[in-house]
């Protein structure tokens, strides 16, 4: 396993991070109101902090062979040696929103940024390829009277996450639009709660594969404090996800050498089953969020977060992770932009 693809479950981890550090937004210090519609002008920065520990193993599945067995022991032993893997990465989240249209229509921008980002392998640094991917910069428009939105561009950014916002990027932003809109008639008093869902269709490398993510964001509202809103959190994780595997070259190319022998062995045997990679997640955490009133600015989240993924390889192995993850995101205004004065005839 990879280095790459070790990182996407803290690649996911801080994607939720900011999906948590936006989905409230207050309004009186009587009744607050999960109000999300962003305002002409208005620019928010968040600077996300997170740190994991995975600690990974590995066991034979059920119908290994002794031969597989023997492999499978091999690189527990391996990976015991090399100790737990240790992950910190910052990033940056800002959102611009311009002055309305004439069909009432606002402008939108939305730039992921990583700041820093290191991962220790058994108490020693890993170097770390594609570091300087640039930002994720996304270009969109929102209309507050229906909560209508269009994506327009996505440019830069890691290739997975680029890859997933220019497939799915209109539709999870829609879904999420949808959601805040009947958020944003409901409002909550010292003590009341909301479920907030979260739905991810995962983007797979190869055809054929399936993967959803599904979740939930429990709030209750404990305070209001000079226009500051608190909330406790919790938070429950689930996915599952099935891949297809390309064939190993080995097999690939001693069919090229050999025509007949393929022909031959369909006609006395089944072909062999394909090979597929299936994971599942689950994790659960809990934290808080604190928000202010006047401007909607998530001050300060809090999550701590335990999940467990399993991989079952087409080899009979099987792959065990543990990750430990704590996220904290720090919001901060930026101002707000006026409309350009007219010019004078």
């Amino acid at each position: 396993m990879n280095v790459s693809s070790k990182l996407r479950l803290p690649l996911l981890g801080a994607l939720l991070a900011l999906q948590l550090a936006s989905q409230a937004a207050p309004s009186t210090p009587a009744e607050v109101v999960f109000d999300t519609t962003p305002r002409a002008g208005q620019q928010q920065r968040q600077a996300l902090d997170m740190r994991a520990t995975m600690k990974m193993r590995a066991e034979a599945g059920p119908d290994a062979t002794d031969e597989q067995r023997a492999k499978v022991a091999q690189a527990a032993e391996r990976m015991a040696q090399g100790g737990d893997i240790k992950m910190h990465m910052q990033m940056l989240h800002t959102t611009r929103v311009g002055q309305p249209d004439a069909q009432g229509w606002l402008p939108l921008s939305f730039v992921s940024g990583n700041k820093e980002t290191t991962v220790e392998v058994g108490g020693k640094v890993v170097p770390l390829p594609n570091t300087q991917a640039g930002d994720l910069t996304l270009t969109a428009r929102f209309n507050p009277k229906d909560f209508s939105f269009e994506l327009q561009k996505v440019e830069g950014g890691r290739p997975e996450l680029s890859q997933m916002m220019t497939a799915q990027g209109q539709a999870l932003i829609s879904d999420a639009f949808k959601l805040h809109k009947v958020l944003s008639q409901r409002s909550l008093k010292i003590g009341d709660s909301v479920d907030v869902p979260l739905n991810l269709a995962l983007p797979m490398p190869l055809p054929g594969g399936a993967g959803a993510l599904q979740g939930l964001v429990h709030y209750t509202l404990v305070r209001v404090d000079r226009g500051v809103a608190h909330f406790d959190l919790t938070m429950t994780l689930n996915a599952n996800i099935e891949t297809p595997m390309p064939t190993p070259p080995a097999t690939a190319a001693s069919g090229a050498s050999a025509p007949a022998e393929p022909a031959a062995s369909a006609a006395g045997s089944p072909p062999a089953a394909p090979r597929v990679l299936r994971m599942t997640m689950t994790g659960s955490g809990k934290g808080t969020s604190s928000l202010r009133l006047t401007d909607r600015l998530p001050l300060n989240t809090r999550l701590g977060m335990d999940m467990k993924m399993t991989v079952d390889g087409p080899d009979n192995m099987r792959m065990l992770f543990d990750m430990n993850m704590d996220m904290t995101s720090k919001g901060e205004a930026l101002g707000i932009r006026q409309a350009p004065a007219k010019k004078k005839s």
